[in-house]
Order: structure tokens, then sequence, then C-alpha cells
């Protein structure tokens, strides 16, 4: 069985990838933008859910 802290990484990382495909391919953002929104999408949000869960 898989944990909640592991089904919320995994969910946030499925929408990081999106994000950064959709933001890649249909905009004419700088390339930092979409690290950034990775990083805050990917790394920021999952951590701050699981710690404010513990």
């Amino acid at each position: 069985m898989v944990s909640r802290e592991n089904q919320i990484i995994l969910g946030f990382g499925l929408v990081a990838i999106i994000l950064l495909v959709a933001i890649a391919n249909f905009t004419n953002l700088p390339t930092w933008v979409s690290i950034a929104v990775v990083l805050v999408v990917g790394v920021l949000i999952p951590q701050i859910l699981n710690e404010s869960n513990k």
C-alpha cells in the first residue's frame, strides 16, 4: 500500500511534468520560469503539504 505522503509526491510530480511540457510547448516564457514552476509545484508544495499533515 502506498502511503499518503508518496501519493502527494507522485501526484504533484506528474502535475509538474505536465506543466513543464505545456509551458515549453505553448508559451514563449523564459527557461527560468519553467524551472521555477517545476520546483514550486514538484518540490515545495508537496513538502509543505506533507509537513503540515504530520
